[in-house]
């Protein structure tokens, strides 16, 4: 009986890395638009990446007249000449892990539970969901961290620049025209060179937001509901993420659980989605009342060149006569029985563990902006009962 136990444990834990992305592909919209490579090996721990900025001569150029050749050095064969200089940026990178390991289960704890089968199928449905929430998480902890602009929607717009989001409450809330405010900047960046569509030849981007305030964006005035309603439709790669039609230079992707804060004595207080409450065994997450009514959110202008994600391949034998277990870094859970001669002398205890290994190699952070404004619920639209 234990034999069987251990084996349908091993079956299952071989089916928890295809499935994080086959049940999870579409959950959030990190999961699909990061793009994915991996990670260079035997370049040393910190890698750097050198960037060729964008350099211009002084202007406005000296523009000369071409004329007779009066006997001067090189006559009327040269022109005068602005010299455009070199500029480049040297950024950095590296991997970072982390772990995620389920409690021990104990042989005989299973030969008496009920449904164990049942059980053990629930058991793989919340590690894939503990896989994917880690992946999604990283993504756009890593775009926001890395992106060239966090910027607090006020007067003025206090722009981090990539430290980190100044010490400024927002006073308003995302608006079309603050919007079209930084599409034209990231246009004129040269964010219009690989944008994720086109359409009439213009760059669309993406912003991730929650449901909220792209139903309020759209909400705004009539004119912007109707332009939406008849807006272009979106191209293969996002329809699958639930996005119908752009407006103003963007599509609305829709992020479920953007990051919420609060700006409380001076400081930034992260207010995360779940907060850990008893259940009959152990303990469950809900929904964080003060992640529901947090004052503030963030909304991401996504381009695809700000950041690529970098997962390491496994190594299994380098050399000289070494060998190791394969260990994918994707978070795929795999189920360990580790003899011990006090602990697990028999093999009948076992858990589930799954690594992360990731770097985010910065291509052009420029191009990232990172809005964080005031959070509005969507009007109720309540009313009394009709009259007769």
């Amino acid at each position: 009986m234990a034999y069987t136990i251990e084996q349908q444990l091993v079956t299952e834990s071989g089916r928890i890395g295809p499935d994080i992305y086959r049940r999870t592909l579409n959950m959030s919209p990190w999961l699909k638009l990061i793009k994915q490579e991996e990670f260079p090996e035997e370049m040393g721990q910190i890698i750097s990446v050198l960037t060729y900025e964008r350099s211009l001569p002084a202007y406005p150029l000296a523009w000369q007249n071409v004329g007779q050749s009066t006997g001067n050095a090189g006559g009327s064969c040269l022109p005068p000449v602005s010299e455009v200089d070199w500029a480049q940026t040297l950024l950095q990178y590296q991997l970072q892990h982390t772990a995620l390991q389920s409690p021990p289960l104990c042989v005989n704890d299973l030969r008496i539970t009920f449904q164990r089968k049942e059980q053990l199928t629930n058991m793989m449905y919340v590690l894939t969901e503990n896989s994917a929430y880690a992946w999604i998480n990283r993504y756009r902890d890593e775009y926001t961290r890395m992106a060239g602009h966090q910027i607090i929607v006020t007067d003025g717009f206090p722009d981090g620049a990539g430290a980190g989001f100044p010490l400024t409450a927002p006073t308003y809330t995302l608006s079309q025209g603050a919007l079209k405010k930084f599409y034209m900047k990231l246009n004129r960046d040269g964010g219009s060179m690989n944008p994720l569509d086109r359409e009439n030849g213009r760059p669309v981007y993406g912003l991730i937001t929650d449901a909220e305030t792209s139903e309020n964006l759209i909400l705004q005035n009539a004119d912007i509901r109707q332009d939406y309603r008849f807006s272009s439709r979106v191209n293969e790669l996002l329809a699958p993420l639930g996005v119908e039609r752009s407006y103003g230079g963007f599509f609305h992707i829709v992020d479920d659980l953007p990051a919420r804060w609060d700006f409380s004595g001076g400081a930034w207080v992260r207010r995360y989605p779940y907060v850990s409450m008893p259940a009959t065994q152990g303990q469950k997450a809900e929904i964080d009342p003060l992640y529901e009514n947090a004052a503030y959110t963030d909304s991401v202008v996504f381009h695809n060149d700000v950041m690529i994600s970098l997962v390491p391949s496994p190594i299994t034998a380098p050399g000289g006569n070494t060998r190791f277990d394969p260990v994918t870094y994707r978070g795929e859970f795999k189920w360990l029985n580790i003899l011990h001669q006090t602990d697990n002398p028999d093999g009948t205890i076992g858990f589930f563990r799954a690594i992360f290994m990731q770097a985010s190699k910065p291509v052009i952070p420029a191009f990232g902006y990172v809005l964080r404004h005031l959070r509005c619920d969507c009007p109720l639209d309540l009313g009394a009962c009709p009259t007769s």
